[in-house]
């Protein structure tokens, strides 16, 4: 047998660095539950019973109600929004006419490939 040793000093010590590691995800974990305790005394604890708790169903239905009327009453409206450029707003049946009588456009070139190109600096 040799005489040969190995220097033991400079051999990496894993146990500090397993140590390390675990310092900082328990550091991470603890600061983590600290903000979310902080969180809740800050703003409060989530409502239990919803959205639908929070505002009062009555208040939300006509709240529904009036957005509806009022998007059936524009629905039917005729009138300029720009009378020099000829934009208006006509009734949305009206349009459904006027698409179906003239016809929808279409391609006329059929789609090509997309390819990829090179650049050339």
């Amino acid at each position: 047998m040799s005489d040969q040793s190995y220097e033991r000093e400079d051999l990496p010590d894993h146990r500090r660095g397993l140590r390390g590691a675990g310092v900082i995800v328990g550091g991470l974990l603890l600061g983590g539950f600290l903000v979310a305790g902080i969180a809740v005394r800050v703003f409060g604890p989530a409502p239990s019973e919803g959205l639908e708790g929070a505002i009062p169903t009555d208040a939300l239905r006509q709240l529904r109600a009036d957005v509806e009327a009022e998007w059936a009453a524009r629905a039917d409206v005729w009138e300029w929004l720009d009378h020099r450029h000829g934009v208006a707003r006509i009734p949305v049946w009206r349009a459904a006419e006027i698409s179906l009588a003239r016809g929808f456009p279409t391609r006329r070139d059929p789609p090509r490939p997309v390819t990829a190109r090179l650049f050339k600096r």
